[in-house]
């Protein structure tokens, strides 16, 4: 099974290890041009609760700073949201009856905690919604200006 494709710039800042010549890369460079989608419309999807949506409300303050979020993502960011309130909700639940029933056994919205737990997580880590998530965004944005300002073969030495 191969590799998820990367970008053009970030496969260059990697070094160019499977040795791309300058016409693939230009071919590719207009190909990622041709994929760039709006961000002029992003709305709340209706389908998500009241809870749901006030979370989808903060991250979209949060992501006006970023050149990040664009229009076909919204529902992808609605998923990280419904999951996010399906936590909540099921943590208010456990808090509420406790870890256990009456007769020592796990409460089985443990399981489901989990499960929407690890939901969320998978999602919000597409946002760069972690810090090392973040980490890797930035030192993909960072590792590309500098390419970008390269300076030549005698860059900082002259």
């Amino acid at each position: 099974m191969g590799r998820n494709a990367k970008p053009i710039d970030l496969h260059l800042v990697g070094g160019n290890k499977s040795r791309k010549t300058k016409e693939e890369i230009d071919k590719r460079k207009k190909g990622e041009e041709q994929v760039k989608f709006k961000s002029d419309n992003i709305v709340v999807p209706n389908w998500l609760s009241d809870q749901g949506k006030q979370i989808f409300e903060q991250l979209l303050v949060e992501f006006k700073y970023t050149d990040l979020l664009v229009n076909v993502d919204t529902h992808l960011l609605g998923f990280f949201c419904d999951a996010m309130d399906d936590y909540i909700n099921i943590s208010e639940i456990i808090r509420l009856d406790g870890y256990s029933d009456g007769e020592g056994n796990v409460n089985q919205l443990l399981t489901k905690k989990k499960h929407s737990f690890d939901q969320a997580m998978k999602v919000a880590s597409q946002f760069g919604l972690s810090p090392t998530d973040r980490a890797k965004l930035a030192m993909s944005i960072v590792t590309k200006e500098v390419t970008k300002d390269d300076g030549g073969s005698f860059s900082g030495r002259i």
